[in-house]
């Protein structure tokens, strides 16, 4: 229940090396391997994010043999790779090296206020979960451990909390066994929680029956929260046997405030989140939870594709 492969996707730039300390830290933890990867970007600006490109592949192997040296001394599994052929499309390379080099977590720093406008329109995180939903059934999907520094530009971690919303959907439930996995490396608590919403909640034959019994809407209501209850409660105790410390909490509130409500009441600094909306269409996406919580909160986020991802 550890992770024991982290990949980290690096640009060149000090933002992306931010999550260093991070990928360290669960190293350190867990004894697990670490790869550097570095592609190459065909007719590649001199300049990204304000500082110099890599552009070659001796600079870029000098680069990451550099910062594994200094960075990551003292480890006993510290692999760099680089693509040697540039490619106009950087996030379908990174997306097909997740399956060639097989990480069980890939770890990424979010670039700059307005990240989350690239990731709804398809950036590397994204790409790289649905390299990973590609891979047989067999085998593990690969989750991304996306990290945002906070206002000041400083990546906080080791992490104290994990925040697990979930809605009773199998893709959302994917995140229980990295979001565990975390847990038990950093040894800190998840708190389950299912937002029940006051009025998306009603709909077909019990919409058209609220409408005119009003008391019938707060039965529904009172009934899914049981229901949710139950299904948190389920996971919990699983979740405390295999030596996690987690809680479940069911709360009655539209979902997008209630989780962001919840993340700052407990102070939690990680939100896990499932991505089965990642391979539906555009609009589907758009009105998904997901890219509200990504745009809202300052936390990182653990990224989980689910099957149907």
């Amino acid at each position: 229940m550890k992770f024991t492969h982290l990949l980290l996707p690096l640009d060149g730039t000090q933002m992306a090396e931010r999550v260093i300390p991070v990928a360290r830290g669960l190293a350190e933890l867990g004894a697990a391997r670490i790869t550097l990867l570095h592609v190459l970007e065909y007719a590649a600006p001199e300049r990204k994010h304000g500082e110099r490109h890599l552009r070659e592949v001796a600079a870029a192997e000098a680069y990451l043999r550099g910062l594994a040296a200094r960075e990551l001394a003292g480890l006993p599994h510290v692999d760099f790779h680089v693509h040697d052929e540039a490619v106009r499309d950087v996030a379908a390379s990174l997306a097909e090296h997740v399956q060639e080099l097989a990480p069980d977590l890939v770890v990424m720093c979010a670039h700059g206020n307005q990240w989350w406008k690239e990731w709804l329109q398809g950036n590397l995180a994204r790409r790289a979960l649905h390299a990973s939903t590609r891979r047989s059934l067999a085998e593990a999907r690969v989750p991304v451990l996306l990290v945002q520094p906070g206002a000041d530009g400083q990546v906080a971690f080791p992490f104290h909390r994990i925040l697990v919303p979930l809605d009773g959907s199998n893709a959302h439930e994917q995140g229980l066994v990295p979001a565990a996995k975390l847990a038990i490396q950093l040894q800190i608590p998840m708190l389950l929680f299912t937002a029940i919403s006051p009025g998306a909640s009603l709909r077909g034959s019990h919409a058209a029956a609220t409408a005119f019994l009003p008391r019938t809407s707060q039965e529904v209501l009172r009934i899914a929260e049981e229901e949710a209850a139950a299904h948190l409660e389920g996971h919990v105790r699983d979740l405390r046997a295999a030596g996690v410390d987690a809680a479940g909490r069911v709360a009655r509130v539209e979902p997008a405030r209630g989780i962001l409500q919840t993340a700052e009441e407990v102070k939690a600094d990680l939100i896990v989140l499932g991505t089965h909306a990642l391979s539906a269409t555009q609009a589907f996406w758009a009105r998904s939870v997901t890219p509200r919580i990504l745009q809202m909160s300052r936390t990182s986020f653990l990224l989980a594709p689910g099957q149907d991802g």
